[in-house]
């Protein structure tokens, strides 16, 4: 029981990162009228600096607050230099800076980062994980 319980939970939890992902696709197609492809990227992005901010000793709030606001000027400096400039171009220009957005977040995030995927959050609260399902 104590298995399904935690299936379910997770189950829950990812489905949020999915809906806010999703949102958040929906939100800049409305404000900007393009598909961007770097959206899953820059996710990983914000989530790799909140990683390093957790690293550095700081709690997992101060840490995720902090990287929420970093994220955010980060994506003011991509909507100024990048989003603007291609507010009436063709829509295939749109589409090019977007899969090169895309491909320079990714190759950025392995730079910064590493391409391993071996590290893990801390929980932010008290939840005890299940090693094996009974």
């Amino acid at each position: 029981m104590e298995g399904l319980i935690h299936q379910v939970i997770s189950g829950i939890a990812t489905g949020g990162i999915y809906a806010s992902v999703a949102l958040a696709l929906v939100m800049i197609y409305q404000a900007t009228h393009h598909i961007n492809f770097a959206q899953g990227e820059l996710a990983t992005f914000s989530t790799y600096i909140t990683l390093t901010f957790i690293n550095m000793g700081m709690s997992y709030w101060a840490a995720l607050a902090l990287a929420i606001v970093a994220s955010f000027c980060i994506g003011v400096v991509i909507e100024r230099i990048l989003i603007r400039p291609m507010a009436h171009a063709p829509i295939l220009s749109a589409v090019g800076v977007f899969v090169g957005l895309l491909l320079i977040i990714n190759s950025l995030s392995g730079w910064f980062f590493d391409y391993t995927t071996g590290t893990r959050f801390t929980r932010p609260i008290g939840l005890r994980l299940i090693t094996s399902i009974r």
